[in-house]
């Protein structure tokens, strides 16, 4: 009975030995990726022997993307420094020397003291920009040469003159020109275009962003009272009375004269030389008249459109609008 019950356990410990073992096997093997990787650093590694910068820094880019780790990027730095990519490889250099724990054996000393040579010597080749707003601004993005920038505070440029775009978050817009210099650091101000008005909000209204933005700032201002609409109507107008005056003036006067020289004819008895006819006379009148109404009209609406200019409100309706005058 005891030699079946031993039999029994040991027969279960196998099992459970066997089981553990195969557990044991199966997390010992590599990952899929952790087998591709390992297939690109040799295959990188190969290409920076055969001085296959090109390659080699694909190939180190693809590494980079499966484990971004700081190996890879130190790497890449190293490979942009060979190509001459002096910007990009102070970026990684730079991001590079910032991440690398401190050294804990000769070897680890060595690669920090070799990274940070590899940045010195990069940083003589590119200019540094300091790219900074006023407090309490902060843009929503940052170009340089038409390249989007993570970092405003360090930007690392090759020698030459370069463009800045900077958007803010109520869409105004910083342009800046500014020329580098290499191993230079300078800082750039971002200036952004002022505010110069806001539109009017109409009572009850929801109120919108902080700031206008820049549909609203190209938009038109209201409607008010045009001083060139109210001095033109003024000068028309009494253009018009003052000629219509003059000629009801002369119209009176032409026809004083011909009924004098009537009457001198009818007590003389003589026919000959007879006035001018009335028609002239007549149509100068009307003229006049026809002057003096419309310098009136025009008068009348000029003092229309001061009174009610700014307070008079145009909304569309359906086949048609609604013009609302408040006086």
């Amino acid at each position: 009975m005891a030699t079946s019950l031993l039999r029994t356990c040991l027969s279960h410990a196998a099992a459970i030995a066997v089981v553990l073992a195969s557990f044991h096997l199966r997390a010992a093997e590599p990952p899929p990726r952790s087998r591709e990787l390992d297939a690109l650093h040799q295959q990188a590694e190969a290409a920076m022997k055969n001085l296959d910068m090109v390659e080699a820094r694909r190939l180190w880019a693809r590494i980079h993307h499966l484990d971004p780790s700081i190996m890879a990027l130190c790497q890449l730095g190293v490979v942009d420094t060979r190509l001459g990519r002096w910007d990009v490889a102070a970026e990684e250099l730079s991001e590079c020397a910032a991440r690398m724990p401190p050294p804990k054996n000769d070897l680890e000393r060595r690669r920090w003291e070799v990274r940070h040579a590899d940045l010195a010597r990069v940083l003589q080749e590119v200019g540094v920009l300091n790219l900074f707003t006023a407090p309490g601004v902060v843009p929503e993005r940052i170009l340089v040469d038409g390249r989007k920038v993570e970092r405003a505070d360090r930007v690392y440029v090759l020698p030459g003159r370069h463009e800045i775009v900077a958007m803010a978050h109520d869409g105004r817009l910083a342009r800046v020109s500014v020329a580098a210099k290499a191993a230079e650091s300078q800082g750039v101000p971002i200036v952004f275009e002022p505010i110069e008005h806001q539109l009017a909000r109409p009572a009850g209204a929801v109120r919108g962003p902080l700031a206008p933005t820049r549909e609203a700032l190209a938009g038109s201002a209201p409607p008010g009272v045009k001083p060139w609409v109210v001095a033109s109507g003024a000068t028309a107008a009494v253009g018009l009375l003052v000629t219509g005056i003059g000629l009801h003036v002369a119209a009176n006067s032409a026809e004083a004269e011909r009924l004098a020289a009537l009457c001198q004819l009818r007590s003389e008895g003589d026919g000959a030389g007879a006035p001018a006819p009335r028609e002239g006379v007549s149509t100068m009148s009307h003229l006049g008249t026809a002057l003096l109404t419309a310098g009136a009209l025009l008068g009348v609406a000029t003092l229309v459109y001061v009174v009610v200019a700014d307070d008079t409100q145009v909304r569309p309706r359906p086949g048609g609008a609604e013009v609302k005058v408040t006086w």
